[in-house]
């Protein structure tokens, strides 16, 4: 439950910045509460609990209500060898 309370701010912000007339919000697998003794998500479960994706259906208008701001990495301290090796990995010629 701490994970929700974790993003709900953050989709508060989305659903008040773009204009959608249908948003989905859903999870990756669902979560056990306590039934049957089971709390959490433990890898592999067939608990019809955690097997049940949680989903909500709802639209969203932009209200123009959040700016983001964007900080440029320091890449002053990133040596220049390992700099072009994460280019080539992502598939640019160095």
């Amino acid at each position: 439950m701490s994970d929700l309370r974790y993003v709900l701010d953050d989709i508060e912000i989305l659903l008040d910045n773009l204009d959608a007339e249908k948003v989905v919000i859903t999870a990756d697998h669902g979560e056990a509460f306590g039934e049957f003794g089971i709390l959490g998500h433990k890898l592999g479960s067939l608990h019809p609990q955690i097997r049940k994706v949680p989903w909500v259906t709802t639209s969203a208008e932009d209200n123009q209500t959040y700016e983001p701001t964007v900080e440029e990495p320091d890449r002053s301290k990133i040596p220049r060898e390992e700099l072009d090796e994460q280019l080539e990995a992502l598939g640019y010629k160095v």
